[in-house]
């Protein structure tokens, strides 16, 4: 049976996972939430969850998540795992009548993703996939730009996220494809492809022209892909993603062509023709980057809350997620038969 919250009652959460984006960036944002309440976490590694809810007051944990899934006084699940933890927990958590946000990718392959689509379907729950990007303030406001229709109609799109060569950090599991699902692509390639996509109200894709590149950093999995999609609704698409390339500055952006003006992220600017001239029509109020990326997860969060609470479907859906996900693996499979 679905989840039933009362407007008074504070939301229930119980947490899988108790890494880096558990402690530096999920729990932190929830303790400031007056209407939540972090009930339970839990971690292969029982001995760090328990140290995470000793360190955040949390007050149950525990080494396997069934048991902490069969507590009534948990409402909802996030899962903070590495890729290939996922499905699992998920399956679980739906199967136990629980909604649930999953940590992006929603999955290594479409095979998995499929069955935890199928699984909030049958439970009637709800899948939510955390891409914080859609979040962002200056993409809700470019998002509302285009839909209103100030671009005109928008054919042509670019982005990316290149980082410089020796500002790569992250987890060692990202590096082994079988616990990843991929390199640079899975990880901040796809972030940007979600994105963009989503600007665009998710087209789909008539054709990919794609190349991925290993030699940067010599590891098990792509360091490099630069990649063009054809949608089927004539646009065009462009996407590069590096974790180490020899430039001066990490650069992430994404740029978007009108027939009645163009917009570009981070920063945001947004320029429309008007009598013949191309005005700059930005709203005013500015965040820096880190407050940009910070509010984007307050945001995030709050909308899971939300849609829980109202049982409302989310905007960045697991239905959703896969359908980039098959993208992803389009990609792959176009540039593997140039390698």
């Amino acid at each position: 049976m679905p989840t039933t919250i009362t407007k008074e009652a504070p939301l229930r959460l119980g947490l899988i996972g108790a890494g880096s984006m558990a402690q530096v960036v999920y729990l932190p944002l929830l303790k400031r939430f007056d209407d939540v309440r972090v009930e339970a976490i839990c971690d292969m590694d029982r001995s760090k969850a328990g140290f995470v809810a000793q360190k955040f007051g949390i007050p149950r944990f525990f080494g396997d998540p069934q048991p902490m899934l069969a507590l009534p006084e948990v409402d909802a699940v996030i899962i903070l795992t590495s890729t290939n933890s996922h499905l699992g927990p998920a399956l679980m958590a739906l199967e136990a009548g629980k909604p649930v946000l999953v940590e992006r990718p929603i999955a290594r392959k479409v095979s998995e993703a499929e069955k935890m689509v199928e699984a909030a379907d049958r439970a009637g729950q709800i899948l939510m996939i955390a891409m914080n990007h859609r979040f962002r303030p200056d993409a809700m406001i470019l998002k509302n730009f285009i839909e209103g229709g100030e671009l005109g109609d928008v054919f042509m799109v670019r982005s990316g996220w290149l980082k410089r060569k020796g500002a790569w950090s992250r987890g060692e599991w990202v590096l082994k494809k079988r616990l990843s699902g991929g390199g640079v692509l899975m990880d901040i390639g796809l972030q940007m492809l979600d994105l963009s996509l989503w600007m665009l109200d998710s087209p789909g894709v008539e054709s990919i022209t794609a190349r991925i590149f290993h030699h940067t950093l010599s590891l098990e999995v792509e360091d490099t892909v630069a990649c063009q999609l054809l949608l089927k609704n004539g646009k065009i698409l462009t996407l590069h993603a590096s974790w180490a390339l020899p430039a001066p500055e990490t650069d992430a952006y994404a740029h978007f062509w009108g027939t009645k003006g163009a917009a570009v992220l981070n920063p945001l600017r947004i320029d429309k023709e008007m009598h013949g001239n191309l005005v700059n029509v930005t709203p005013e109020k500015s965040l820096s980057p880190k407050e940009l990326h910070r509010s984007s997860f307050r945001y995030e969060l709050r909308h899971f809350i939300e849609c829980v609470r109202h049982q409302r479907p989310p905007i960045s859906s697991g239905r959703e997620a896969l359908q980039v996900l098959k993208i992803v693996e389009a990609i792959y499979k176009e540039a593997s038969r140039k390698a």
